[in-house]
This record gives structure tokens, sequence and C-alpha cells, in this order.
């Protein structure tokens, strides 16, 4: 019975089993035969292709600048075309390019190198060890000067910022970005602004003792300039102006003028030429100052006037400049005319102007300004 029972299963069993290793056969040759190209290309690709690197903070780098403390290096460009005038402790002043910085570490180095190199020691390399210092070359070569031997570093462009005037007559330079008070003949102050690079407002009122408010003299003008450029590579540039003042002499003598001019700056001279118009009336004017003076003017509406000026910077010394003006009210009268001459002694806020003006009647007026230009 169990042998007749298990015959009719013995055949689909088999039958069964075949089919199912036939079937594991073929997925077996169709997987080799579909992977078989990459079984030999993805381990080299993988061999080869190294993961990429989890990206790392960048580390934080500092420039030398960034290492200088000395308050006279900082803000100063090294290896840059800017030339700098550098004074030092001693009053002397050396000019040229800036073309290294010296952080603290790197004196340190280079005097530790220099004593090696040399049979003795120098004390004072030796107390300059915690100091800073500068490269500068010029015509002597390079020079390395420590910080605390140096009082004052400009670029040479502004060194001298007193170049918008002369005596009385503005130059056809602009003030730029400076503003300066001053005080002329200590009796007429007045202040001075520069917005950008073309537009220059200066305002001044008369402070004489013993004469009331509504006697004393107030000018306000205005100079643009709308044009200024190289004219060779020496670095000669000219300057253009035009502009207009207003004057109260006394609260009832108002005087108006429109003027034009040109300025050729040299490397140490500068020549300026201004022509100017008086535009409003009246003629004739009276002029009082309480009881110290009074007198009468006649200044006809429609008078021209010329003036021509002179700052030279002599040649050995970059603080003393020689200034010259010389006017004509109206050039139909020679006999209104003024020669003034002097010198001017400055640094790069504070300038003194020491002179004598020369009239035909004959008449010498000496005469002094002081103006500081701190901003």
């Amino acid at each position: 019975m169990f042998h007749v029972l298990r015959e009719p299963f013995m055949p689909q069993t088999r039958f069964r089993a075949s089919f199912l290793a036939m079937r594991l056969a073929i997925c077996s040759s169709l997987i080799t035969l579909v992977f078989s190209p990459f079984s030999t290309t993805l381990p080299t690709i993988f061999a080869q292709t190294p993961l990429p690197a989890s990206p790392q903070a960048p580390l934080p780098s500092s420039s030398p600048q960034d290492r200088i403390t000395s308050p006279v290096l900082k803000g100063i460009s090294a290896n840059t075309d800017t030339e700098y005038l550098v004074r030092l402790i001693n009053g002397d002043i050396l000019s040229g390019k800036i073309i290294e910085i010296l952080s603290k570490d790197l004196v340190a180095k280079e005097l530790q190198t220099s004593e090696k190199t040399s049979d003795k020691s120098s004390d004072k390399a030796a107390s300059k060890a915690d100091d800073e210092a500068i490269r500068l070359e010029n015509a002597l070569g390079v020079l390395t000067i420590f910080a605390s031997e140096i009082v004052e570093i400009t670029p040479r462009n502004g060194l001298y910022r007193h170049n918008h005037r002369l005596y009385i007559m503005p130059t056809a330079e602009p003030i730029s970005g400076n503003a300066f008070i001053g005080i002329w003949e200590l009796l007429f102050a007045y202040a001075g602004v520069g917005i950008t690079d073309y537009v220059s407002i200066t305002a001044g009122r008369s402070l004489i003792p013993g004469i009331l408010p509504n006697e004393q003299a107030t000018l306000a003008n205005l100079k643009i300039t709308p044009y200024a450029t190289p004219i060779d590579g020496s670095g000669t540039r000219i300057f253009t102006c035009v502009g207009g003042n207003i004057a109260l002499l006394n609260e009832n003598n108002i005087v108006g003028h429109v003027f034009a001019g040109a300025t050729l700056k040299g490397s140490r001279t500068s020549l300026t030429g201004q022509v100017f118009y008086k535009v409003n009336a009246p003629n004739f004017y009276a002029i009082r100052g309480g009881n110290l003076f009074a007198f009468n003017a006649n200044y006809a509406q429609g008078t021209f006037g010329l003036g021509l000026g002179l700052d030279s910077r002599l040649s050995d010394r970059h603080d003393v400049h020689f200034i010259g003006e010389l006017w004509n009210a109206d050039v139909l009268r020679p006999s209104n005319s003024a020669l003034l001459v002097g010198l001017r002694l400055c640094n790069t806020a504070i300038s003194m102007d020491f002179g004598v003006a020369v009239t035909p009647q004959p008449l010498a007026i000496p005469f002094v300004s002081f103006a500081w230009t701190p901003f």
C-alpha cells in the first residue's frame, strides 16, 4: 500500500527539482553575463579614484600689517608706487618708497642674524629687538628705519595741505578732503572746507577791537575746480577754477566778484594766474571803523582785476616755502596794485606766513597769517 501510494509522486518531485535547478542555472548565467563587464572595471575605478576628502576649515592667516602695533606705522601701504616722506625725531626728512614693513618678530630674527655674523653685538641693535621697522628705498639705497626713530610718515601728495591758498588769493587747487581754520593779521578769523576734489568754501570775519559788530568785515568765497590734469611725465599738473565771493565792508557796503584762474603745479613750484570782475553796484563806498579809521573808496561796477601768485618750496627743505602775490584791482589804474612777498613755515597741519605788502604810495605793511589743518 505504501509502495503504491509513493510511485505516483516520485516523477513529479524529480521534475520539479530539475526545473528549479534549470532556472537557477539560467539566472546565474544571466547575472554573470550582465555584470561581467563591471567585474573588472569597478574594482579598478574604486581603486584609482579616492573618496573626496571631508572639507576642513581654512587656517586663519595674518598679514604683517595685522601684527603691527606702532601707531606711526598703522595705515601705511608697503610695496606700492606711493612716495612717502619720513620725518625722524632728529628733524631729518627722508623721502622714498616703503617696500616692506617689519614686525617685531622679523626685526628680532634679523638682529639675531646680524649678531651671529658680527664679531661683537651692538648695544643699540639689542635695544631695538622689541621694535618695528620699515624698509625705505630712495636714492641712497634701501634703508631700515625703526619705528621709535620716526615722528611722522606722510604720502608726498598729502604733505603740503596749504596749496589751495597763497596769502589772500586762492589758487586753482581744491581744498579737497581737508578743513582748516586760520587768522590773518591777527584781526581776521577765517575757515575753509573742501567737498570732494571740486568744491572749496571759505568764510571769515574781522575781529577788530573797538569796532561795533555792524562795522566789521565779512567775507564768503566759493571756488569750483572743474578740471585738473597732468601735462607731462614728471608730475607737472594744471588746475583750473571758477568761483565767486561776496564781502561786507560794514553792513551797507557789499562788494561781489566772479573770478576764474589756473595753477601750474610742478614738483617744487606752483604758479597761479587769476582774473576777477566786480559784478555789483554801488561805485562809491564810505568805510568806517568806530573812532579808529574812516575813509572813502571808489570801486566801480564792471572793474576787471588781475592777480599773479607764486608758491615755491626751497630746494633743501620741505617745510619752508617762498610766497608771492601781485595784485591789481583795476587794470585801467596801475596805481591800484600791491605786491606781497614772504615766507611760509609749515608742516602737515600748521602753516605760519610772514611777509610784507608794498604799495605804490609808497607804503610797506608787514603781515602775518596762521592756519591749522587738523582734519
